[in-house]
């Protein structure tokens, strides 16, 4: 079962399930998602790296404009969301980096967490 195939009664948490297996595709969804997908959360936030400044989207326009350490940690926080779809739909597709897949999946959730739980820190506080 693929997160982009889910029916309206499937949960969230289903959905997200399928996200630990191994993807289904060709040569295609390897470039498109594992590549293209990939490239776009992982270049905002190397780009809010360099710039020192980082935005929290938000529903209906209302965003988080983050500076200093938070707006660090969010822009890793970023580029672990890009590692992690690379890792799913690149090395999971390619038959020599599949095994491997998993294991960057895992320091990538890793990574996410805890810049993601420092930002919700340091906005907090």
């Amino acid at each position: 079962m693929s997160i982009w195939t889910t029916s309206v009664q499937k949960s969230t948490t289903e959905a997200a399930e399928s996200l630990s297996y191994s993807p289904s595709g060709g040569r295609i969804k390897m470039w498109l998602l594992g590549v293209g997908l990939a490239l776009l959360p992982l270049g905002y936030g190397v780009r809010c790296l360099f710039t020192g400044h980082a935005r929290f989207f938000g529903r209906r326009a209302s965003h988080l404009d983050l500076d200093g350490s938070a707006a660090v940690a969010l822009a890793i926080a970023y580029i672990a969301v890009g590692v992690f779809i690379h890792a799913h739909w690149f090395w999971g597709l390619h038959p020599r980096l599949a095994l491997l897949s998993q294991l960057l999946k895992i320091l990538a959730v890793l990574v996410f967490l805890g810049s993601f739980g420092y930002t919700m820190f340091m906005v907090l506080v």
